[in-house]
């Protein structure tokens, strides 16, 4: 009965593989396989289907297997299960569909996870190494990308009001598509590689003394040191404090640059469904740690502003945090009115975005607690990052 079920399905998806029929079934594409549903952000048990063909034009699809391919699958289910750690259940299905042999691998048990490969096994397969299945597509990933990040429980659990949490400004928007920026042209790349391939730093601030670069400098600090008599020159002996201020400047720009000119500004919008007024509410939010994606942990303004930290603090960026296996965002909202959708923020969060996060998906786990710590209840928002519109 499962079987058909199964055969009624999406041909490909987070939880169901069809196998190719006329593949051989290796150990090796097998663990990868399976590892990648386990690791799926999906619930329930998952299925890689055996003896259906998904690309045929023409009827049930349904090829079936022979039996020595059976007896192979039911023997290599059980190897599998020693390669990857945490355990993870593995249980071969079969029947009779339309005259047919089929089968099927289910996975189920993936609540342990990431699963990674548990030791080295071949030169495709060794210990650490992990997958994730996105529908149609397997990837390669970190496990620290797949740990779970666990927000503090609540230590006065009862029964939470109902709360919708949702991006900007609808709080029933729990996916957001947001685009890719252009992160290309960061500010002095130019001036950093010439100081790069310079031996002598203070000959490569020498050479562009008189710059755009140089006279920048100079408006962020102040008056311009006074030309040597007669030669026009700078007095390098005088300009200790540039070196100093340009190593600032190179990075403060690009501080500014990728956490702020080019990143992404979010916010969310939390209502209060409940009939109850909601005293001293705060959000907190889990963000996975990946390599081509980053959460400002303050404002960076330009090397230029003027207003002062005390300034900046008081726009009320909320907190960040960065752990091991993730990035926590902690922010108070206040009062909940029934039916006032208010913002979690006062100021937008500001997420850094490479190129590398282009097509995926980025699940955000958050928590609302209320007064005396009371449980307001959690839930899973979603980003998924694609090209900018032309």
């Amino acid at each position: 009965m499962l079987l058909k079920q199964l055969l009624q399905q999406p041909r490909t998806t987070s939880k169901l593989l069809v196998w190719e029929p006329f593949q051989e079934q290796t150990e090796e594409e097998l663990v990868k396989e399976v590892i990648g549903l386990a690791n799926a952000d999906v619930d329930g048990p998952r299925h890689i289907l055996f003896g259906f063909n998904a690309g045929a034009m023409e009827g049930s699809g349904i090829v079936g297997i022979d039996e020595s391919a059976m007896a192979n699958l039911k023997k290599a289910h059980r190897a599998i299960s020693a390669l990857i750690e945490p355990v993870v259940h593995l249980a071969f299905i079969y029947d009779i569909v339309e005259g047919k042999l089929v089968g099927a691998l289910e996975i189920d048990g993936c609540d342990e996870g990431p699963y990674v490969v548990g030791k080295d096994f071949s030169e495709g397969l060794s210990h650490g190494q992990a997958w994730i299945r996105e529908g149609r597509e397997l990837r390669s990933a970190d496990a620290a990308e797949l740990a779970p990040i666990n927000l503090p429980e609540l230590t006065k659990p009862s029964k939470p009001p109902p709360i919708d949490v949702g991006f900007n400004d609808t709080p029933d928007c729990q996916f957001l598509e947001m685009p890719v920026p252009d992160t290309s042209d960061p500010p002095f790349a130019k001036d950093k590689k010439t100081a790069k391939k310079s031996l002598d730093f203070r000959e490569t601030i020498k050479e562009t003394v008189g710059t755009i670069t140089t006279r920048i400098l100079r408006l962020g600090r102040g008056p311009e040191p006074v030309p040597v008599a007669d030669t026009g020159e700078i007095d390098m002996d005088s300009e200790t404090d540039v070196f100093r201020a340009t190593v600032t400047l190179f990075g403060d720009a690009d501080n500014h640059y990728f956490y702020e000119e080019k990143a992404l500004q979010m916010n969310l919008a939390v209502c209060n469904k409940g009939t109850e007024s909601l005293e001293d509410v705060t959000i907190e939010l889990g963000f996975p740690r990946l390599a081509d994606f980053d959460v400002a942990d303050r404002l960076y303004p330009s090397p230029f502003d003027k207003r002062s930290p005390y300034e900046l603090k008081n726009l009320g960026y909320p907190e960040v945090e960065r752990i091991d296996n993730g990035i926590l965002v902690r922010n108070v909202i206040g009062a909940l009115r029934p039916g006032s959708p208010a913002q979690a923020f006062k100021c937008a969060l500001r997420m850094a975005v490479g190129p590398g996060m282009l097509g995926r998906k980025l699940a955000i786990r958050y928590m609302l607690r209320g007064k005396n710590d009371r449980n307001l209840g959690k839930g899973r928002l979603k980003i998924k990052f694609s090209e900018m519109s032309a």
